[in-house]
């Protein structure tokens, strides 16, 4: 385990990373903390990805659990566990208890007691399934009324739930039988793909029921899971630590790198040098009819010098005539000396959820907006689909005819905040591109902003406070996001996007909550504040290669140690690479060509990282042979062709 100091850069805050305890009783083994059981695996093939029982307030945010007791007893064939914890200062009282054997066969029960009324948008058992084995494949399902229905996990992602009235549902993942049992409330499926989690979910209570809803004073909630595994693995899985690396080049480019810019998110005039040498391919700004006037002053004056274009993104009135609404933010925008070469406009109501059902928002539509930016900007090229996640452009997305690129944006921080969590998300991100292409199959995709933190809440009324800077789902300020965790998760997420229609991705922004240089914020920032001389954060260097390589023909390395990801393209005569380790333990990356540069950031070399702009360019040296990354290390490499 790391240190307070090693988890600071590690992680961003001081406490470690998710402390979880392995259980083994047989073939069958997990991990297991207050909060979920994870990586439930038979003969160590994995078969449900988490099993946890969140409780959910009115705005979709998980609520913390307080004084949590957990009890563990190890008898023979047979393991128990039990934890205690209350939620909303103690007005209800849960309890967990869990059974396993060397049978294969787990035993879940939740017992939650409302000590005072309580409200929750949902409180209770979600079990989530791995992806890899079970996309596209056949899935059993035993209805209330003991009908079967013979259906599959979706490959491309579902915007709505594929499954419903879940009673038992049985499928097989490489060779070994899932079966898993529900008791005491509803539960259906949704295709968590699209949030990115890394996951398919069953969860209660059923969406069509009303929420936010009440457990009256004095009422226990009982619910129950029993999962029952069997089988032998097929095929062998898993990679060696260490392989020898392989180059593929690809028919296409590399996407251009941007940041994107709200008021407050501009980086002081000191402080813009640090974007000047490799600066980013544009500015994705976001605007309003009442837009800040020195806000729009500030972006045209930073992008003059960065010598940067601005693109635009617009929320508009939903009740407001669109044409009027665009033709007065337009002249805002020729006042402040902004021409933007692309732009984006979409009605305020559409930044929120809705069910794929519906009721949808009445008023301006999402095809209005984009007519209307037709007529207003006429030498720009419109985008459609949505200004928040996936999950609202796949329930609404664009007509191909109308625009000229679509977009949405992810944030890894909708159901859950814990590392492991957030890491499994890259896990579906290829679903994301190949679903999104599938929707828009003309059109290259021109995301939005990429971040840990969320950006803005489709869910609830805002984004969660923390203050605190914990791992915290639904929050803007994450504080890994100015770590080691933040530059290796970005490259991953890069790294995602080989081999898929990506033409353009903003990956932070010049300063506030997701900047890119270190300057004051609002929260606590353990590794940064009192230290003036640490000028950057790690995903500054992440930044600055990945905008170098920008149309650049684009490379993929194969055959990658355990836990590493790769971006790579062809700068010149020499492949420039990005390879981060978002897995356990270290790993090794061997690259094709003796003739190799390399500098690794880590937790040796943070301090003088993000206190030299030009750390990569002064630090790179030759290596011979392979190089090993620790956990959350992230290697920039160059080597000749």
């Amino acid at each position: 385990m790391a240190s307070v100091d090693g988890s600071a850069i590690i992680f961003g805050c001081a406490k470690p990373h998710d402390e979880s305890r392995s259980l083994e009783i047989g073939d069958l083994s997990f991990e297991f903390n207050a909060e979920t059981i994870r990586a439930i695996s038979w003969k160590d093939k994995e078969v449900v990805r988490g099993i946890s029982w969140p409780v959910r307030d009115p705005d979709w945010i998980t609520m913390p659990q307080e004084n949590p007791k957990i009890a563990v007893r190890e008898k023979g064939s047979e393991t128990s566990i039990e934890v205690r914890f209350t939620v909303g200062g103690g007005a209800l009282e849960c309890n967990f208890k869990l059974r396993a054997d060397t049978g294969g066969r787990i035993d879940t029960l939740l017992e939650m007691e409302a000590v005072r009324s309580f409200k929750t948008n949902r409180a209770g058992f979600t079990v989530l399934h791995p992806i890899k084995g079970v996309e596209g494949e056949p899935l059993s399902i035993r209805h209330s009324d003991r009908s079967r229905e013979q259906t599959e996990f979706p490959a491309l992602i579902s915007p709505g739930q594929p499954a419903f009235d879940i009673v038992v549902m049985e499928h097989a993942l490489s060779g070994i039988n899932v079966k898993i049992s529900f008791a005491g409330e509803i539960f259906e499926m949704e295709d968590q793909r699209n949030w990115s989690d890394g996951s398919y979910k069953t969860y209660c209570r059923p969406l069509k029921l009303p929420f936010t809803y009440e457990i009256p004073e004095g009422k226990v909630v009982r619910q129950s899971i029993r999962v029952d595994v069997s089988g032998d693995e097929q095929s062998a899985n898993g990679k060696p630590t260490t392989q020898v690396s392989e180059l593929e080049e690809l028919d296409a480019k590399f996407p251009e790198i941007g940041l994107a810019i709200e008021a407050g998110w501009i980086c002081a005039e000191e402080n813009a040098a640090a974007l000047k040498e490799d600066r980013p391919s544009f500015l994705l700004l976001r605007t309003g009819p009442d837009a800040d006037r020195n806000f729009l002053a500030e972006s045209s004056r930073l992008s003059a010098e960065l010598g940067t274009p601005i693109n635009a993104e617009f929320v508009l009135r939903d009740q407001s005539d669109p044409d009027e609404e665009l033709q007065a933010i337009g002249a805002m925008l020729s006042d402040a000396g902004i021409q933007p070469e692309r732009v984006m406009a979409l009605p305020q109501a559409f930044l929120a959820s809705h069910q794929p059902s519906g009721p949808w928002p009445t008023g301006m539509q999402p095809q209005d907006a984009a007519i209307a930016a037709q007529k207003a900007f006429p030498g720009a090229k419109i985008g459609g689909g949505m200004l928040t996640n996936f999950t609202e452009f796949n329930r609404c997305p664009p007509d191909p005819s109308a625009c000229d690129y679509f977009t949405y944006g992810m944030t890894p921080l909708v159901h859950a905040a814990d590392d492991r969590s957030v890491i499994e998300t890259i896990e579906a991100y290829g679903a994301i591109f190949a679903s999104g292409e599938a929707l828009c199959p003309n059109l290259p995709c021109r995301l939005g902003l990429v971040s840990i933190g969320m950006r803005s809440n489709p869910y609830g009324a805002g984004v969660a406070d923390n203050p605190d800077q914990i791992r915290q789902p639904m929050a803007m300020y994450d504080p890994r996001h100015a770590s080691l965790f933040g530059a290796a998760w970005i490259t991953g997420a890069i790294a995602a996007t080989t081999k898929h229609r990506i033409e353009a991705m903003a990956v932070g922004a010049p300063a506030g909550p997701f900047g890119i240089v270190s300057e004051s914020q609002p929260v606590p920032r353990i590794c940064y504040d009192g230290r003036p001389e640490r000028k950057v954060y790690p995903l500054y260097h992440v930044f600055r290669s990945a905008v170098r390589l920008a149309n650049c023909p684009r490379v993929q390395i194969r055959e990658l140690g355990s836990g590493l990801h790769c971006f790579a393209a062809k700068r010149g005569s020499r492949i420039e690479a990005v390879i981060s380790n978002l897995g356990n333990s270290a790993s090794e990356f061997v690259a094709p060509s003796v003739e190799s540069n390399a500098v690794v950031i880590d937790e040796a070399t943070f301090a003088d990282a993000v206190a030299d702009r030009n750390w990569i360019r002064n630090g790179m040296q030759n290596i011979a042979g392979g190089i090993s990354l620790r956990p959350f290390a992230t290697a920039f490499v160059s080597f000749e062709a």
